[in-house]
């Protein structure tokens, strides 16, 4: 009788100490999966041109900057203009010799496309093995000889007038609010018209997006500006028909409307929480009475966040 209680008592103990043991070990596996993941410093710059500055149209473009990137890094640097691809490698002038893209450059030549009349988007793409990175500037380009002072097209609206988007993404003023925007000298990125009238004018479209790069789940918006390439006087009531072509090519989101008094149209949403990270190409028809219709293109980044 004292051996079997003997043996209950100590196979209980074990069975105890087994248990426990278990519980620390798979206690401790929970808590290493929870550990936060490091998050990226990594970042991209672009130094020259600066936004908004005039460089000459048919000549050829340096564009500099600088990264966070250093010789022990597997990173390099690349640039596209006017979103015509592909991505072209920037050559790395770090101290560090060949590699280096603490430091970079990148020659613009007819070979790869040309400064356009007007604005000139010029992004600048940091990849790493577990990062990628963007930096945008828009660059106008102007004939030579015309005047060399700065523009910067900005439009200024402030969160009460983002409220009064509608469903169409149209902006409705409310009572005692301005919207007010700089207008760009003469036609926007990758604008051109696709039809033709015997006395047809010529219209400006320009893009102009919050928020390059935005991560999966935030709020965007766009805002289209409308005017006369010769006057630059807004044109209201304009028709704007457009997609939103995500990266991946695998969802597309249509959105329409029509140009308010300022010549300006704003689409407002959110980016899906699930979609692919990468580039999202917006592409839009802009029909006005009196004007060749236009086509016009943009794009800017999305990350995971």
């Amino acid at each position: 009788m004292k051996q079997n209680i003997f043996w209950f008592v100590g196979g209980t103990f074990i069975a105890v100490i087994a248990f426990m043991a278990s519980n620390h070990i798979s206690h401790g596996q929970v808590t290493e999966d929870l550990a936060p993941q490091p998050v990226s410093n990594e970042s991209v710059k672009i130094v020259s041109p600066l936004e908004g500055q005039q460089v000459p149209i048919g000549e050829e473009l340096i564009a500099s900057g600088e990264s966070s990137d250093d010789i022990s890094k597997d990173c390099s640097v690349s640039v596209i203009v006017n979103n015509i691809k592909p991505y072209h490698t920037a050559s790395a002038t770090g101290a560090s010799g060949p590699g280096d893209y603490s430091k970079w450059s990148f020659t613009l030549s007819s070979n790869y496309t040309d400064i356009i009349e007007g604005r000139n988007r010029i992004t600048a793409k940091l990849s790493c093995p577990e990062s990628t990175k963007w930096y945008s500037v828009n660059a106008i380009g102007v004939r030579t000889g015309q005047a060399s002072a700065s523009t910067n097209v900005t439009s200024n609206f402030t969160p009460s007038v983002l409220s009064a988007i509608n469903e169409t993404g149209t902006l409705t003023p409310q009572p005692g609010q301005q919207v007010s925007s700089t207008p760009p000298s003469s036609s926007g990125v990758n604008s051109q018209p696709t039809a033709s009238g015997e006395n047809n004018k010529t219209m400006s479209v320009i893009f102009d997006i919050l928020n390059n790069p935005v991560s999966r789940g935030s709020d965007q918006n766009i805002t289209i500006t409308v005017s006369d390439a010769a006057s630059n006087e807004s044109i209201a009531g304009a028709t704007i028909t457009g997609k939103l072509l995500y990266p991946g090519d695998n969802y597309v989101k249509d959105f329409s409307g029509t140009t308010d008094p300022n010549g300006q149209f704003v689409f407002h949403w959110t980016i899906g929480e699930n979609g692919d990270a990468g580039e999202l190409t917006i592409e839009a028809q802009v029909a006005a009475s009196g004007y060749d219709s236009q086509q016009a293109r943009s794009a800017f980044q999305i990350t995971k966040g």
